[in-house]
């Protein structure tokens, strides 16, 4: 901070504007390094799947590129799955959903633990896909699309709270089930390096009737930052052709 106030005290004491340039390129110069510095270790650190979204589209008559390809998805982090879904069948799902839970906290095994993931999220997510939760409008921030994905990407300001954001990634050559597996598969993250930032995941908790799971996550972060643990509780419902996935840590 010192260096920057003698350096604007040097510029302002000189008579002429030539006179001040050597000393505002000798104050801008440090700002510029910190700039370059940090837009190196922003693309080194990048996620893989950010360079597909920035790469030129190939011709059509070229091979397909890989960003279009089931193998794409498998290298970027797994997003909600948006479907349609009528709210007759949510309504019946979460009655039976209702049940279910009923049943696991009656159980011994659950006992009086309440479910970490439950009926009330699903709802909650569902609203959201569908976009009847009353909240604002959302504002449209990246529509990306080859022949076999659409990439589309929304934000909104929240009345409370920070800004909300929301993703919609379709793949033609996918099929829901594929999504589903892939994205409990946290062995297949760090054993085959597509989530580079994943060094360590353990299944702390299961339920064998609901398929809830709780898990350990560690991510790492540029050498300046330490590494960052998450526990993760997340749960997949089937609604008639659709996947549900609630993930909360």
């Amino acid at each position: 901070m010192g260096y920057v106030l003698s350096a604007v005290a040097r510029v302002l004491e000189q008579p002429t504007a030539w006179g001040a340039a050597p000393e505002m390129a000798l104050l801008a110069g440090p700002l510029w390094a910190a700039v370059l510095l940090g837009l190196l270790l922003g693309w080194a650190w990048r996620p893989r799947w950010a360079a597909g979204l920035v790469a030129a589209p190939a011709p059509a008559a070229a091979a397909q590129p890989p960003f279009a390809t089931l193998g794409f998805w498998k290298a970027q982090l797994p997003a909600r799955l948006r479907a349609p879904l009528g709210s007759a069948a949510a309504v019946r799902h979460g009655e039976e959903e209702e049940e279910d839970e009923v049943s696991v906290r009656g159980s011994s095994e659950a006992g009086s633990e309440e479910l970490a993931v439950g009926k009330r999220d699903l709802a909650n997510l569902w609203r959201l896909v569908e976009g009847r939760d009353g909240g604002p409008a959302w504002i449209k921030m990246m529509d990306r699309s080859l022949p076999t994905m659409t990439y589309q990407a929304w934000r909104r300001d929240a009345q409370t709270g920070p800004p909300q954001y929301q993703s919609s990634s379709i793949f033609e050559d996918a099929t829901p089930e594929e999504v589903r597996d892939f994205f409990g598969d946290d062995e297949f993250r760090v054993s085959n390096k597509w989530d580079d930032m994943l060094v360590y995941h353990k299944t702390l908790e299961e339920c064998q009737t609901t398929g809830t799971m709780k898990v350990h996550w560690v991510r790492k972060f540029p050498f300046f930052c330490s590494d960052r643990e998450y526990i993760i509780a997340r749960r997949i419902w089937k609604l008639g052709g659709a996947y549900y996935c609630v993930t909360k840590h």
